[in-house]
């Protein structure tokens, strides 16, 4: 009998789920701000955040804000570029993105992706970066961008590097880890996170200029005398959401690790199937598996597979929809980027998060299977072949 989703209790196996710590140790962290009467302004959990992401992290300066979406609006501000400068993005990510630019007074120039990474593509990147005065680029669920060909890329033209690394908190690229490439890297603490302090972002960087700019920007551009040297905002983390990702960063390893356990039991089942790829992670760097995406050989195959799912009551994602193709953004398309298109046609983000059990996987990857047998029967023998129909890029 197929098990249906309750109409008012959600989905039977979500997408994604926080892990929380046990109560009692969050009152505990609790019981001093209650005692101190500090709410916010920095304080000492928020300072003792920084501190420790700076150690794991390895950044020169880390400093926190209160998301990751106003950490990005004002690392784009930190820049100093002049009004209505052209900033390359990918299409192919989260709105967050894009609103940073747009919101600092910058035109987003939308950039195709590697097929296989989904990533920023730096060859697509280079054909665009005549008069472009930033490079922008995600760390895509949280795989790293080709970081080597971008880095070159900035310096060839002179013109800084940022990354949306909002996935990214726990990702390595050869044995460094994210968050110590480019200009600055900037991570999310959302509830989607691995790491989470309900709502909170940290920008990493290595520019003693560009840290300092930021700190005078999260909070209303000044520090302690109310005279401000630029235009800011309230940026600041809260004591509240400091103690909560305090308790999560500190299980980090184990959290990635998980999470990879899963991944690897979702490889090597459904990778078997004819119609199923994945995004391709590079040998010589850790993805912390923020999201866990399907890439099908046909739209339709997708289409049938996220049907099943939901019939069971197993939530699923369309990550990323394009943000050249939103009404929002149309007015910045002056390109067709095809990979992008054919991804977002095919893809489909299936659950992970910690607590996730084995026997909910194994639903998850029986009911892709049934689905998928509908117009593939058998299974691959060798996934070369495979592997390249299913992340081709599309004919021009």
């Amino acid at each position: 009998m197929t098990a249906r989703r309750p109409a008012d209790s959600g989905y039977l196996i979500p997408i994604t789920r926080p892990w929380l710590p046990p109560f009692s140790e969050y009152a505990r962290l609790l019981e001093g701000v209650w005692s101190s009467k500090m709410l916010s302004n920095f304080g000492p959990l928020a300072v003792r955040l920084e501190n420790q992401s700076q150690e794991y992290l390895g950044a020169r300066y880390l400093l926190s804000a209160s998301s990751g979406d106003v950490a990005l609006t004002l690392a784009v501000k930190a820049l100093g570029l002049p009004a209505n400068s052209r900033i390359l993005v990918p299409s192919f990510t989260f709105n967050s993105t894009v609103n940073a630019v747009i919101w600092n007074g910058h035109r987003p120039v939308f950039v195709d992706i590697d097929p296989e990474t989904l990533n920023m593509d730096p060859r697509a990147a280079a054909d665009q970066a005549e008069g472009a005065a930033a490079i922008l680029a995600t760390h895509v669920f949280g795989s790293p961008a080709d970081v080597d060909a971008l880095s070159l890329l900035a310096l060839q033209a002179d013109i800084p590097l940022l990354f949306d690394a909002a996935h990214g908190y726990g990702s390595m690229h050869t044995r460094r880890h994210v968050g110590t490439f480019g200009s600055a890297e900037v991570f999310s603490l959302s509830g989607t996170k691995p790491v989470t302090s309900a709502e909170g972002g940290l920008i990493a960087t290595s520019d003693p200029e560009l840290a300092n700019r930021f700190r005078y920007l999260r909070a209303y551009g000044f520090q302690n005398d109310y005279v401000s040297h630029y235009v800011g905002l309230n940026g600041k983390l809260s004591e509240l959401h400091a103690a909560l990702g305090l308790l999560s960063m500190a299980r980090i390893e184990e959290a990635v690790a998980t999470r990879h356990r899963h991944v690897a039991a979702y490889r090597a089942r459904l990778g078997t199937l004819l119609d199923v790829g994945f995004q391709k992670i590079a040998t010589r760097d850790r993805s912390t598996n923020k999201d866990f995406a399907l890439l099908f050989r046909a739209a339709s195959t997708r289409n049938r597979v996220e049907a099943a799912l939901a019939d069971r009551g197993i939530q699923t994602k369309r990550y990323f929809r394009p943000c050249h193709e939103m009404p929002a953004y149309r007015e910045y398309s002056e390109r067709p980027l095809p990979v992008t298109e054919s991804t977002y046609a095919r893809i489909l983000c299936i659950p992970l998060f910690e607590e996730m059990t084995d026997i909910q996987r194994d639903l998850i990857c029986m009911v892709i299977e049934e689905a998928v047998s509908g117009s593939v029967r058998g299974r691959a023998r060798g996934r070369g072949a495979v592997a390249a129909a299913v992340f081709a890029p599309p004919a021009a």
